[in-house]
């Protein structure tokens, strides 16, 4: 993924309400005042126009005066869904309007955490909305993946995390039953250990790695998230591991390069924070809402048809 040179810290608003971008269009065009069919139409003297993919909206256009902040800020905030963003966006566009001016286009700006806000050349100010979409050649060889078909649902995960442990107790069972097991999804587990803050991290996404090398990642996965770091030898004799094999990989350097690997990747993708969830290209605004699985996978569905 490039560098993007500008970033609009907006992830500390208040909470969202339902996203519209994912969701069918309808919220978007009642948000604006805009026909319920209409896939153009102008508001307040700017363009907007839109997208849709797989049945739900997946980018928004616009186009407006150069200095009606408060317009685009309309429009900004009803493609994510959140009031909260309209004065930061505001505020931040008086501050780089220059910069933005000045710097060849199209600049890319990650908003919220979840999208991001693609600034385009034209008269006016010019930008799209769009989801958190990454090439699918930005993700590295393929992690501890669990079931055979369909849509890739990645997880990049620190076996210290507390909201990891919860997304492995009550997320990925429903995930399991509901995409994995019908065959529609398949899941793959990607390190992303938290050093700066978890001590452990790493040590048990060797240990895992170790575990992998006989077969046993899943139940090792499963044994770390239950009873927590540390204690690995137990753990693979818990599981009937090899042990002297277990011992001499996490004594070699190959386990560790394999862990340090995903956390890599996971910093190259952008992703500050644990647990990250991609379905496809798209990064889940929140991985603990079981509903947006549905729509994601859809969109990824219709992009991969495509």
């Amino acid at each position: 993924m490039k560098k993007r040179p500008f970033v609009l810290l907006l992830a500390l608003l208040s909470a969202f309400s339902l996203a519209q971008i994912s969701y069918p269009k309808a919220s978007f065009l009642e948000a604006l005042g805009a026909p319920a069919d209409a896939t153009s139409f102008d508001y307040k003297g700017a363009k907007v126009s839109l997208e849709e993919l797989g049945g739900y909206l997946y980018k928004v256009y616009y186009q407006g005066p150069a200095s009606d902040y408060a317009t685009a800020a309309d429009v900004l905030a009803a493609a994510i869904g959140s009031d909260g963003i309209k004065q930061p966006f505001i505020d931040w566009m008086k501050q780089n309007q220059a910069k933005i001016d000045a710097t060849p286009k199209p600049i890319t700006v990650g908003v919220a955490g979840s999208y991001f806000l693609i600034f385009e050349d034209g008269e006016g100010l010019v930008f799209r909305v769009i989801p958190y979409e990454v090439d699918p050649k930005a993700f590295g060889e393929e992690g501890h993946v669990m079931g055979k078909g369909g849509v890739v649902i990645r997880e990049y995960s620190d076996f210290e995390c507390p909201y990891c442990k919860k997304f492995q107790q009550e997320v990925l069972p429903k995930l399991e039953k509901r995409y994995i097991a019908t065959g529609r999804a398949r899941f793959e587990f990607n390190h992303f250990p938290l050093t700066e803050i978890h001590q452990e991290a790493l040590n048990a996404a060797i240990a895992s790695e170790c575990a992998a090398d006989q077969g046993a990642f899943w139940a090792y996965h499963d044994e770390v998230f239950q009873k927590g770091a540390g204690d690995y030898e137990q753990k693979a004799r818990d599981l009937k591991l090899d042990l002297p094999r277990f011992n001499a990989c996490i004594a070699s350097d190959e386990a560790r390069q394999r862990a340090l690997a995903g956390r890599q990747e996971a910093i190259d993708l952008g992703l500050n924070g644990t647990p990250s969830v991609f379905v496809g290209p798209f990064l889940l605004p929140n991985p603990f809402d079981l509903n947006a699985y549905d729509r994601y996978l859809a969109m990824a569905e219709a992009l991969q048809n495509r």
